[in-house]
Parts: structure tokens; sequence; C-alpha cells
């Protein structure tokens, strides 16, 4: 029997196949080894996340504005970074200006103005990182803090209200009206004032530079930008204002207190008044609050055609003054109401009423520069002056004259029965007035020659009634008795008294 016989490699063939096995080996080695590796580094790596996630602290790796902060509690970062943002916005301040005038100038701190650092925000931020959403979000935060740490800015910010507000105080102290320049009279010399422009901030405008500074996180200065509104009346205008152009006075007795005051009180108001050109002079506005508090008491005023007590009584005849003192100056009328009945101080149709709201004197200044007026009373003279520039020649005359155009019968008389009169006794309580309708004309003269005579005003005046009172009380008759003389008989021809009535 023959034995089998196998095939044997030589030693040249057996490296061969053993050298082929080594070259696919070695990478399997190579990556059993790589991923033992990155299973222990990973490994390592949850362990270092997961230690970092349960600190107590703010976790590692984590900076506010390149302070480290790890490891600290909320409280602790903020006193640690506090006192200085603190210092840093401590200092900063706002200049606010205007022109080139230091005295329009206002500083405002930073904190006035609610501007500075977050600082408990980053801080509140810093503590949540990576204690905040997911379990996978968490940990991928974490791991990102180990690798690459994480640095959060403090966030700078101001108060937009809290700068509105700041710029309304300011504005209140910068605006102010246009100051007109003042006149006034002396010891007879003119004494005239300089006028002020006026100014109004425009906030929005401002607000915008005053962002630019706060924004900047640095003090720094801002313009506060204006409208400006320029004074009707200046001190070259007053300059014109050197001649008498009307004056007028009335006369008042010395009984009455209370209207004297009244006439002394209304007169201060009106007295320096300057009325621009153009411009209307309301005696309702110039003679103040017709009030106690204005310094006003109670006098004779009318009212549904009799004598009443009331508040301001007699400043009618200071309007009255004024107006015709206007009418030499020949200034324009622009409202003028008569009286509702006739007044004693002055000419029927040279009156002016003022009454609550509804009856005022309103003058223009037709001229073409300011008029000063002057108003005084006292010692029973009241007195009103114009001054302006006279433009009218010296040889230029004007006279107001009143013309009747009719009489208003008194109405029928209004009777009041007493029960405590005897029966048929008459007494006249209140004399009534008869009423009138008149005309004023205006007469021009020229060196001496009338050049003109116009229709100028109209005014009416109520008439009002007699007022009566009549007794109603019975009168009670004696008892009969017998006589005990023969009566005399009056004889037929003999005459009998009757009461008359009168109308005045």
């Amino acid at each position: 029997m023959e034995q089998e016989t196998r095939p044997r490699h030589t030693e040249k063939e057996g490296n061969k196949l053993f050298g082929n096995k080594k070259v696919w080996l070695i990478p399997l080695i190579v990556a059993a080894v790589a991923a033992g590796g990155v299973g222990v580094y990973m490994h390592t790596n949850r362990q270092k996340v997961q230690e970092l996630l349960r600190a107590e602290g703010i976790y590692h790796g984590i900076t506010i504005d390149g302070t480290s902060v790890e490891g600290l509690s909320e409280a602790e970062a903020v006193a640690l970074l506090k006192g200085k943002y603190q210092e840093q916005i401590g200092g900063q301040v706002l200049t606010l200006y205007y022109g080139e005038n230091t005295e329009d100038t206002w500083e405002i701190p930073f904190r006035e103005i609610g501007a500075g650092y977050d600082v408990e925000g980053a801080v509140k931020k810093a503590y949540l990182l990576g204690r905040e959403g997911t379990e996978k979000e968490r940990f991928a935060i974490g791991s990102d803090l180990l690798r690459n740490g994480e640095d959060i800015e403090v966030v700078y910010s101001y108060d937009e209200e809290m700068m509105k507000t700041k710029l309304e105080e300011v504005a209140e102290e910068f605006d102010r009206p246009a100051e007109n320049s003042q006149i006034s009279r002396v010891n007879g010399k003119f004494n005239i004032t300089p006028e002020k422009q006026g100014r109004a901030m425009e906030k929005t405008k401002t607000a915008e530079n005053i962002a630019a500074v706060l924004e900047s996180e640095a003090s720094g200065s801002a313009e506060i930008v204006a409208e400006v509104t320029e004074p009707k009346v200046t001190a070259a205008d007053n300059e014109h204002v050197t001649d008498l152009i009307g004056t007028f006075s009335t006369t008042y007795g010395a009984g009455d207190k209370n209207r004297n005051n009244n006439l002394e009180v209304g007169c201060r108001y009106i007295n320096g008044t300057i009325v621009a050109p153009g411009d209307v002079f309301s005696a309702n506005v110039e003679l103040g609050s017709q009030t106690a508090e204005g310094g006003y008491r109670n006098a004779g005023v009318y009212s549904n055609g009799k004598v009443e007590q009331g508040m301001a009584g007699g400043v009618c005849q200071i309007t009255t003054t004024v107006y015709n003192a206007a009418l030499m100056a020949e200034l324009e009328i622009v409202e003028r109401h008569p009286h509702s009945m006739t007044v004693g101080y002055v000419s029927l149709g040279r009156d002016a009423a003022v009454a609550g709201t509804y009856k005022d004197l309103k003058i223009r200044n037709n001229t073409e520069y300011p008029i000063l007026i002057e108003a005084s009373a006292g010692g029973g003279k009241l007195n009103v002056n114009i001054y302006g520039h006279e433009v009218h020649s010296a040889g230029r005359k004007v006279e107001f004259e009143t013309v009747y155009e009719g009489t208003i019968p008194k109405p029928a008389e209004v009777v009041k029965y007493d029960p405590e009169l005897p029966e048929g006794e008459r007494k006249v309580t209140a004399n009534g007035k008869t009423g009138s309708k008149v005309s004023v004309y205006k007469k021009v003269y020229q060196n001496g020659k009338q050049v003109s005579n116009e229709w100028f005003s109209s005014s009416t005046y109520r008439s009002t009634a007699d007022q009566v009172t009549i007794g109603t009380k019975k009168i009670e008759q004696p008892a009969e008795e017998t006589p005990t003389e023969t009566l005399t008989e009056v004889p037929a021809s003999a005459p009998v008294e009757t009461e008359e009535t009168h109308e005045f």
C-alpha cells in the first residue's frame, strides 16, 4: 500500500504566505487599539463633563468680559464685578449746551438717565449657562466649556423714558417766550429795555444728540436744538415812541370808597401796557382778574335797568376814558359797547362798557410803531395818555360831536302791592329814565379849517320804568252815630281834590 503524500511548502513559500497575513492584520490591530483609546478618552471626557455639570457655582471656563467667575455663586460674582462697573459709569457725565452762552449748560450724570451696565444680568446668564435645556443639550454645552470656554458680555444700556423725563425738566428751564422791549416813562423820560428772543427745545432732535453721547459709553456734550421766536417789539421800535398822540380825562366823586378803589386798581393794571403794531388791546384782559383776589371790591353796576352792587363796579369809567383817548389818537376801534343806560361822566355816545365775556373794549394799534398806555386815578380825576409816533401834521385836530336822534319814552310803571300800606296809598320807590338814541360824528380840522365831518358811531340807551308801591291794607270804618248837629251841605261848585300821577 502506497503512502499518501501531501505537498509541502517550501520555507520561502511559507514566509510569503504569513507575510501576506501580516499586511491585513496590522490595520485591524491598530484600529482595535485606537478604538480602545477613543473609548477611554470618551469615557474620561464624559466623566469630566459630568463632574463640571455637578458643580454648584458658575461652571468651569466661563468668564464675564474677560474676568473668570468659575466656581463663584451669583452673589459672589456680582460682588466681584459690581464695583468695577459702578466706578466705570459713575464718573460719566452728559453735558447739554446751547449756543456759546456758558449759562445755558446742564450737566447730567449718566446714572440720572438710567445709564449703566447690567452686571446682574450677565452673572445670571453665566450661572444658567449649562443648567437649562435637555440633558443632551446641557452635556453639549458642558463639553464645549471644557474645550473652548465662554466669555459673556456685560450689556450697557440707558433708560429712554428717564432720558425723556430729564429732557422735560431741562426744557422747563430752557424754554422761554420772546420778551418784547419794554418802555416806560419816569419823571417825563422814556426808559427802554432790550428785547429777548424766545426759544423752545425741539425734544426729538435734542434726544438724538443725547443718544449719540450715551451710546458712546463715555462723557460727552450734546447740543440742544431749539426753535427760535423773535419778539414783536424791539428796542429799536420803542425808540420811535416819542409823542403824546391821545389823551383824555374824566372826574369822579370821593364818596364811594369801593368804587374809587376799583378805579385805582384798574388803572394800575392798565398802566404801562404796550401794544405792538397790529395787535389789539382788550380791556377785559388788561384789567386783570375782576375779582376780590384781583384787588377789586363790590360797587354800583347797571343790572337789568337798575343800579346794584357788583364786583369791580366802576371799571367802565376806566374803559370809557381809554376809549376816548384812543379816539383822540385815531386808533382803530375793533369793539365797543354803550352802557345799557346813560352815565354822567362823559357825553352820550362816548362811553364804553365792559361786562363779563360778552362786552369788551378792543382797540387795534393801526400805526407802524408800538403805543404805550398810561392810566392813573387819584384826587377825583382819572387820566389816560397814549404815547406813540405821531404821523399827522401839527395842524391836524379832531373833534367828536354827539347828535341826538331821538328820545325813548319810559315804559309803563312797574307796580307792586304792599299789604302793610293803607289801601290806596301810593309811593314812588324808584324814578325811571327816558332813553336816548344818539350818533357821534368825527370832525377833522386842518390848520383851523374843517376838512371832514363823518358819522362815527351810534348808541342807544334804554329807558326804564318808574317803580311804584301801592297799599292794599283795608281801613276800618268807625261805627255810625246819631248826628247831634245839622250837617252843612257842600256846595256843588266846590272843588274836590284828587291825587295825580306825574311822569318824570
